[in-house]
């Protein structure tokens, strides 16, 4: 009877055995792995490229705004100055012709009345500028500026047959002279001033004390 019993449970495990290699492998159904993402960052609008600037434009930029006082008092020295002066350099002028016989006294006062008074008068022109503004303006350009404008008036007046000793004649051409001439070198000074220095840039400077221990 054990030995029947010994077999029937031999044959129970081999079954047993048999009906677990027969049963289908359970699947494994993978977890749902849930993945962050970065909301995208919104998008900033890229910075405007700087304006491109005409040399011209840049000129003007450097050189800075005008200055109203500068211009007042350069224009009225001009204009005072030849009132005072353009007479006074047409006298002599007319008393060098008038002195000698011969072309030289005509040639002298020509050269003086076509020269001397723009010099004359730039330079106080200027001198005054120079006093209100220092190193705004430069010399050279308002005083050939006058000076073409002066031989012009000159010239023509010479060729038109006008007599300097002639009180009205003499007026008109030292006013027109006053005006337009003072006019245009204080506009040609100002539209050829200096540009305006730049100025540097503070720095801070930070001063880190160190310790040393000795021993």
């Amino acid at each position: 009877m054990q030995g029947h019993r010994s077999t029937l449970l031999a044959v129970c495990l081999a079954l047993g055995a048999c009906a677990g290699e027969l049963r289908e492998p359970e699947t494994t159904v993978p977890l749902p792995i849930a993945v962050a993402t970065a909301a995208p960052a919104p998008c900033e609008p890229a910075p405007a490229p700087a304006p491109t600037l005409s040399p011209r434009e840049r000129r003007r930029r450097d050189r800075g705004p005008s200055d109203g006082n500068f211009v007042f008092s350069h224009f009225s020295a001009g204009v005072f100055s030849t009132i005072i002066i353009q007479p006074a350099t047409y006298f002599i002028a007319t008393r060098v012709g008038e002195t000698g016989h011969g072309l030289g006294p005509a040639v002298g006062a020509l050269v003086l009345g076509a020269f001397l008074p723009p010099i004359l008068n730039y330079t106080v022109q200027w001198a005054v500028g120079r006093a209100v503004a220092p190193g705004r303006d430069r010399f050279w350009p308002g005083f050939l500026v006058n000076q073409v404008s002066h031989l012009g008036i000159f010239i023509g007046a010479v060729v038109g047959g006008a007599d300097f000793r002639n009180i009205g004649h003499a007026t008109a051409i030292v006013l027109g002279e006053a005006f337009l001439n003072s006019g245009l070198a204080t506009m040609t000074a100002e539209l050829t001033r200096r540009p305006r220095p730049t100025p540097a840039t503070a720095t801070t400077e930070v001063i880190v004390p160190v310790l040393e221990f000795k021993f």
